[in-house]
This record gives structure tokens, C-alpha cells and sequence, in this order.
């Protein structure tokens, strides 16, 4: 009997243990590993959604240009609302960079109402950044924006026009032949 005891004893102590170990991997898993995870998951995707839709936005027709921006601001919006971990400043500059571009794709096609969406949102995000209600106004963020633009035009096309459609690309490959 006493044998029995010590038996039953001895393996309700390694079930205690086992229960202890379960809830302190699944707590880990719950708050460290997985974040960590979704973070690291998160950050590689936005790099290669972010490459994409500047291309689509430089170098394709409107359409797929607004598409892709607007791809791109949702994903950057679902890291906000599930609180991924990513550093708030570097959200912040991605979205109102985007906001920007498609406040430049809106005006260029005359929607001018949603040009007004955008910038006002624009506006919200760098105000976020800290930045100064001057550095704010629709006047210095259209000429950041177009500065912006020529910077990466000049740096994405050799040779030297700041032209970025296809059919730029299509009229110079025909020069070439």
C-alpha cells in the first residue's frame, strides 16, 4: 500500500511538471516567439510590397500604380490595427510617403476631392512623425513630394529624363535598335 501511495504520489508530481512545462511554452510561444515571428514575416513582406508599388506607381499606367499604393497602405494599416511590432516612426514616414504618391497620381488624373483625402491623411502622419505644422502644409508637401520624385527618377532611369511611364521605356528601346 505504501508503495502504491509513493507510485501515485510520484506521478501526479510528473503531471504537475508536465502542465508546468506546457503553460510555459505555449506563454512564450504566445508573447515572445510568435511576435517576434510576425514582426520578422511582416518586415520582409513590406520591403518587397514596398519595392513593388513604387515600380508599379513610377513605371506603369495609373491604374496600376493606385492599386498598388493602395495594396502597400493596407498592409502597412493591418500592422497598425494588430499591433505588429515596427517601429511607429518608420510606419508613419511609410504611409505618409504613400499617401503623398497617390496624392500626386489623383491630381494628375483630376480627382481632385480624393487628392484633398490624401493629403489631409498625409498631413496626420507626418504631424505623428512631430513635425511642425510649416513642414505640414500642402504647399511643403507637394514640393517634398515632387523633389522627392525627381530624386528617384534620376536615380532609377539612366538616362537622365525624368520620364518613368512605359511607354517611355518602350519609345527608347526602339531608339536603341
Amino acid at each position: 500500500m505504501k508503495i502504491m501511495k509513493t507510485a501515485r504520489f510520484c506521478m501526479l508530481c510528473l503531471m504537475a511538471l508536465l502542465l508546468a512545462a506546457v503553460a510555459s511554452c505555449a506563454v512564450r510561444a504566445r508573447y515572445r516567439s510568435l511576435q517576434r515571428l510576425r514582426a520578422e514575416y511582416a518586415a520582409l513582406y513590406l520591403g518587397n510590397l514596398s519595392r513593388y508599388s513604387f515600380l508599379q506607381y513610377s513605371q506603369a499606367g495609373p491604374d496600376q500604380g493606385r492599386t498598388a499604393l493602395k495594396q502597400y497602405l493596407a498592409l502597412l494599416q493591418r500592422i497598425r490595427a494588430e499591433r505588429i511590432p515596427y517601429p511607429a516612426r518608420t510606419l508613419h514616414a511609410d504611409c505618409g510617403l504613400t499617401y503623398l504618391r497617390l496624392y500626386r497620381l489623383e491630381s494628375s488624373v483630376g480627382n481632385l476631392a480624393a487628392a484633398k483625402d490624401y493629403m489631409r491623411s498625409a498631413q496626420k502622419e507626418f504631424a505623428a512623425l512631430g513635425w511642425k505644422s510649416d513642414s505640414t502644409s500642402e504647399t511643403a508637401l507637394s514640393k517634398l513630394i515632387r523633389i522627392r520624385e525627381a530624386s528617384e527618377a534620376r536615380l532609377y532611369n539612366t538616362d537622365g529624363s525624368e520620364e518613368s511611364t512605359i511607354d517611355g521605356d518602350r519609345q527608347e528601346e526602339r531608339r536603341g535598335r
